[in-house]
């Protein structure tokens, strides 16, 4: 098949959907299928001929000023039209989104949406006086473009029960976004190299490190998590590593200094995406208080790193997160004191999630997500011919 991706997402942008389209590009290349992704451009592109990148406007807002928008014009379809593609793959419903569907629509070929996103949980980085009502723009639109497609995936239980409640009906699947499991390996690192990072982001050896790693932005409820570290009678040695950037990383460092945690909660900024394994084997515990992911694949990283988890309870860690198995989950911020607790004052316990942290992800492997993919790409070419 020759296949088309379309993004407005993608490298050098860091995203979750940056990482699902690199490996699903590669596995179904792997799996002898000629795959292109179109997307807009980006002063820091690398040149790859797979990748087909089109001219943008750098949206306004300055937490969204890596993306771009862009109108659907007859000179970027007939472009699509020249790839001669089997099928298209959307993973956007804007600019590059539309101009999927619009190419798909004029060659008479299917459409496949995968739902990424929450909108309605991103609003208020646009405008915060019109977020409600740009909510509900966001769920009407998003059920449409769905409704466009000859075939939707969601990636979690989580964004399928949204749009049932946006009142979508059409057929759809459930398909996890897989990842390189191994490459999150402790066996992957050498101890001096874990010593010698740990060492370098301002922890020492004997330190017992909690974990966040991800986008530091508001709706990922950093703020409250950092306020619960400050709560608790800890050990001096018990640490807080925030991994990443964000438009709000100002915001949470500045509440660090006011809560006087600037020798135990470190920011080690944005980190090269090659890089990330290597971080979560510099901590003992991953932590997340955010109810806005829609797939949340650090909690899959964590886990394949070896890490208990520790996480407030959300849909899309169903068959993820195994309470009481590989990690624990709380409903409210409240009850996060005594969770932590739970796990951590039972040293027994502990090295038991721990030993099972590893286990029971193989669904959600770079391999079977690209055989999931393949499956319905097939199917939904069968039933259009």
């Amino acid at each position: 098949m020759r296949i088309g991706l379309f993004t407005d997402a993608y490298h050098p942008i860091v995203s979750g959907v940056s990482v699902s389209l690199e490996i699903l590009k590669r596995e179904l290349e792997k799996l002898g299928h000629v795959v292109f992704i179109f997307t807009h451009e980006h002063p820091m592109q690398t040149e790859d001929p797979s990748i087909i990148r089109c001219k943008g406007k750098t949206l306004p807002m300055k937490s969204m000023k890596e993306y771009k928008v862009s109108k659907v014009t007859n000179k970027n379809i007939n472009r699509v039209l020249s790839f001669n593609l089997d099928i298209i793959h959307c993973h956007t419903e804007f600019s590059i989104g539309r101009l999927g569907r619009k190419a798909a629509r004029r060659a008479g070929i299917p459409v496949v949406h995968t739902y990424h996103t929450m909108y309605e949980d991103y609003c208020h980085h646009i405008t915060k006086t019109f977020a409600r009502p740009l909510r509900f723009i966001s769920k009407i639109y998003s059920k449409r473009f769905a409704n466009s497609a000859d075939q939707v995936i969601f990636p979690t239980i989580k964004v399928k029960r949204t749009f049932d409640r946006y009142g979508f009906e059409k057929h759809s699947e459930i398909i996890p976004t897989g990842i390189y499991l191994d490459r999150f390996r402790r066996i992957n690192f050498k101890e001096s190299e874990i010593l010698d990072l740990k060492i370098s982001v301002g922890l020492s050896k004997d330190d017992f490190v909690w974990l966040f790693l991800g986008r530091l932005s508001r709706e990922k409820n950093i703020e409250s998590m950092i306020k619960e570290f400050s709560k608790l009678n800890l050990p001096k040695n018990n640490k807080l590593l925030i991994v990443g950037g964000g438009p709000d990383i100002e915001l949470f460092k500045k509440l660090v200094i006011k809560l006087g945690l600037t020798e135990k909660v470190l920011f080690t900024g944005m980190i090269k995406p090659n890089l990330v394994p290597i971080y979560y084997h510099l901590a003992n515990l991953f932590i997340n208080f955010s109810d806005t992911e829609t797939q949340g694949l650090t909690f899959i990283e964590a886990l394949a790193a070896g890490l208990p988890v520790i996480a407030k309870y959300d849909d899309n860690l169903e068959g993820v997160i195994i309470d009481h198995y590989n990690g624990l989950t709380f409903n409210e911020v409240s009850e996060f004191r005594d969770t932590f607790y739970e796990l951590t004052e039972n040293k027994v316990k502990f090295d038991e999630i721990t030993n099972n942290a590893s286990k029971a992800i193989e669904q959600f492997s770079a391999q079977n997500f690209a055989l999931n993919i393949e499956r319905v790409y097939k199917n939904t070419l069968e039933k259009a011919n």
